[in-house]
């Protein structure tokens, strides 16, 4: 290959590579970008500094974690991983051509960035690996660079245990490829003595650092802060490191290639690789979970009218989408109208049971906080975020403790929250804003959102009870009548239990909300508990609209009368109170 085509062709392939990973990661998967940011709390100041690069592996952390701020904006994410990829992508070609340069195989440098690409698509998967890979392997092209053999290796020696320190078990990727090196460089007994030597002191690094740190044994050789639960790491970081060093190696033993196979070959491997990347990518990704998670960002950032509009394309169907469409329409007003045109099973879509992990609560805590039951929402963020499996703090828990704690009139505690965030990027600004609010109830009375939650907190102590959320929010409701979102969720939780004795009873308390007239789905339930004791709708005490009369007298005749039409109801009627109360089973 001519080397203008050549520099063409490879420059072209790297940067198909980034734009690929930019539209993914910013357009198809920003979820799992949001996701990542909210459960670190990084911190512009010496103390976390010298906490990160206290154990093995933490310089790369610490880069990780500085890069994962800026997913806080999925396209700068994006960006970010987009250039880190195509860096990893430049490296192992670098690295191989230091084996043995052959560009017509330029496209085997790919597969360890497909293989990390894929990795990146675990939403536990955590950015320190890619930097830890990345760093690996500027070492072992800086450190071959050096020509004389006998200051390649004693620097080698004396800089491993420093770089093993940095970050972590990847750097055997470096071990090795350095140890390859001197062997195929030197070709006589002094290669092959670096050679040993390097390989001793990397696999020494490890059981040394054990003395000073309290890991596993295991986890020093693999790799401490490389995915979110420390005690597992999955099979595709060995595979990832194996494949690293395979490339460069494999580099030795490939042929050069006359211009008639060239035109065979290349292709060959640009669709290979192609497909090899786009079948990882599919199998790696979770859409389900994507989609959870951008529904509990849009909460977060309290886009209520996003929600929706994304519910009425595709009806959400996990519990924890639910809890967030359902917050949606408490709070745009709409949820008495609206709740059963969208996908409901069960109470666990409107207020979720607490359960003991790091990711449920926070949807649920949201919905808490919004109707008022401040303390409920604390609780609920606080066990999220200690619940967060490499231990590290969370952003989003940290704002959102602040906001609790300011609402209490807990100053001392929402003080210690809120300093903290002074000292990270994209919460400064509101951190420094909420630090005028400390010690003043006037302000936070006057505040259009702190305010008004506070008028709807509860006052007084009494016994809480999670499996009686209706006589919860009756509480919350008698605290104050002008909480509508209190009631909406009070009667939604009695008619997605099923129960209409309780709705009736609780349905008279909504006389002051104002409504312009009765919404949708109280309708339905009113016309069905009439009709359990009365054979006629003339003289029902409501005004029920002509619409919903006339379309409860189709589905009674169709549901009594039709033997198997279930499927017809459904598709006539899926969007009714009826349809869950009588259908969904």
């Amino acid at each position: 290959m001519k080397i203008p085509v050549a520099r063409i062709y490879t420059i072209s392939l790297t940067a198909i590579l980034g734009i690929v990973a930019y539209i993914f990661f910013g357009f198809y998967y920003p979820g799992h970008l949001y996701y990542q940011e909210q459960f670190q709390l990084f911190l512009f100041d010496s103390y976390y500094f010298n906490e990160r690069i206290a154990t093995p592996d933490g310089l790369a952390e610490y880069i990780g974690e500085f890069f994962t701020q800026f997913y806080y904006h999925a396209w700068v994410g994006a960006i970010v991983i987009a250039l880190l990829l195509m860096l990893y992508q430049l490296l192992t070609w670098r690295v191989s051509c230091l084996f043995k340069k052959v560009e017509a195989f330029y496209p085997l440098s790919f597969i360890p960035t497909l293989l990390m690409f894929a990795l990146l698509c675990d939403e536990n998967s955590m950015l320190t690996f890619l930097i830890a890979c990345i760093l690996a392997l500027l070492y072992a092209y800086t450190m071959c660079l050096t020509k004389r053999f006998i200051v390649r290796i004693v620097a080698t020696i004396l800089s491993l245990p420093l770089l093993y320190w940095c970050i972590g078990g990847a750097f055997f990727i470096a071990v090795v490829l350095l140890s390859a090196y001197e062997i195929k460089r030197s070709k006589n007994r002094s290669g092959v003595i670096g050679s040993l030597a390097i390989l001793a002191v990397g696999i020494a690094c490890p059981f040394i650092a054990k003395i000073w740190v309290q890991y596993p044994l295991v986890n020093l050789y693999t790799g401490i802060g490389y995915y979110r639960f420390p005690a597992v790491l999955p099979y595709l970081f060995i595979l990832t490191v194996v494949v690293t060093i395979a490339i460069p190696l494999l580099f030795i033993l490939l042929p050069s290639l006359s211009s008639k196979q060239l035109k065979l070959i290349v292709p060959i491997q640009i669709a290979a690789i192609a497909f090899f990347g786009a079948y990882l990518t599919k199998q790696s990704s979770d859409m389900s979970k994507e989609e959870a998670m951008v529904y509990d960002y849009l909460a977060k950032k309290q886009r209520w009218e996003q929600i929706i509009t994304k519910a009425e394309r595709k009806s959400p169907r996990s519990p924890l989408s639910v809890v967030c469409l359902n917050l949606a329409l408490g709070r745009t007003g709409t949820l008495g109208e609206r709740m059963f045109e969208f996908y409901q099973r069960n109470t666990e879509g409107l207020l979720t049971s607490f359960q003991r992990d790091f990711t449920s609560p926070l949807p649920a805590s949201e919905a808490f906080y919004h109707l008022g039951m401040i303390n409920t929402a604390q609780r609920y963020t606080f066990e999220a975020m200690e619940a967060i499996p490499n231990y590290r703090k969370s952003t989003r828990c940290y704002k959102r403790l602040a906001e609790t704690n300011l609402i209490n009139g807990e100053y001392e505690v929402a003080e210690k929250y809120i300093r903290a965030l002074t000292n990270s990027l994209y919460y400064r600004k509101w951190a420094n804003n909420a630090l005028t609010y400390l010690y003043n109830d006037e302000k936070i009375n006057n505040h259009p959102e702190w305010g008004t939650l506070r008028r709807y907190r509860y006052q007084n102590d009494f016994l809480y009870s999670p499996h009686e959320m209706d006589k919860m929010l009756g509480l919350l409701l008698t605290h104050n009548i002008a909480n509508k979102m209190a009631f909406e969720y009070m009667l939604g939780y009695t008619l997605l239990n099923r129960d209409i004795d309780s709705f009736m009873k609780y349905y008279s308390l909504g006389q002051n909300m104002r409504y312009r007239g009765i919404p949708r789905s109280y309708q339905e339930a009113l016309i069905f508990a009439w009709s359990q004791q009365h054979s006629s709708l003339d003289e029902m005490p409501w005004a029920i609209s002509p619409q919903v009369k006339n379309a409860v007298s189709t589905f009674a005749r169709m549901y009594s009368q039709q033997t198997d039409s279930k499927k017809t109801l459904k598709e006539k009627f899926g969007d009714t109170y009826w349809n869950y109360l009588l259908l969904n089973n």
